[in-house]
């Protein structure tokens, strides 16, 4: 079964079905700095619903964010959510990153497809340093963010006496949901102008 759509039709609703997402996990993130399951779990079945029954590409490099979109099936899209979850996933183990960030970018990754999960992720990833680097010198903290820096670097060395806690010693950290958001249209604008992903496979 297909839903009798344009592959153009389908990929604005589609575009429209994750910005309005992201833009929910944004709200929650900023304030209960929390992104519940119930919207990653949205964020999951979507994906994987708008590549199953979307009109299939029959072209290589195909997907949501492309000039010749096309559904990537179930396959596409269970693959662009791992890819999503890997991605982020040493953030979280690293006590970087929340685990409802991680998530939700397996959210993103079952709408986008593997290959355009990893060029999502690297766009968010600079998109939250630039983000990150505003918020430390506009709120004056370079010098504790530089400490947990070096701290939570020096954790990881055997032996090492270091310790962080992000939950205690965190300078204010900025909600991730600001960095994704940022980070997926800095993305879609890159593509919709005419340029190549970074990262393709």
């Amino acid at each position: 079964m297909r839903i009798d759509m344009s592959y153009e039709g389908w990929q604005f609703w589609s575009l429209a079905a994750l910005a309005l997402i992201v833009l929910a996990a944004l709200l929650t993130d900023l304030r209960q700095r929390r992104i519940p399951n119930t919207l990653i779990l949205l964020a999951l079945m979507a994906g994987v619903l708008v590549n199953v029954f979307g009109p299939q590409a029959f072209r290589g490099g195909a997907g949501l964010f492309t000039s010749l979109p096309g559904a990537l099936g179930v396959k596409g899209a269970v693959l662009g959510a791992l890819t999503g979850l890997a991605a982020f996933l040493p953030f979280y183990m690293l006590r970087a990153m929340g685990a409802g960030d991680v998530k939700l970018m397996a959210g993103i990754g079952s709408f986008a497809g593997p290959a355009t999960a990893v060029n999502l992720a690297l766009f968010i990833l600079v998109a939250g340093g630039v983000l990150a680097v505003a918020r430390m010198v506009w709120a004056r903290k370079s010098r504790q963010v530089m400490a947990n820096v070096v701290a939570a670097l020096g954790q990881m060395l055997p032996g090492s006496a270091l310790s962080f806690d992000p939950a205690t010693q965190s300078a204010d950290r900025m909600p991730y949901g600001v960095a994704m958001a940022v980070g997926l249209l800095a993305y879609g604008a890159w593509i919709f102008s005419g340029r190549y992903p970074l990262v393709n496979f």
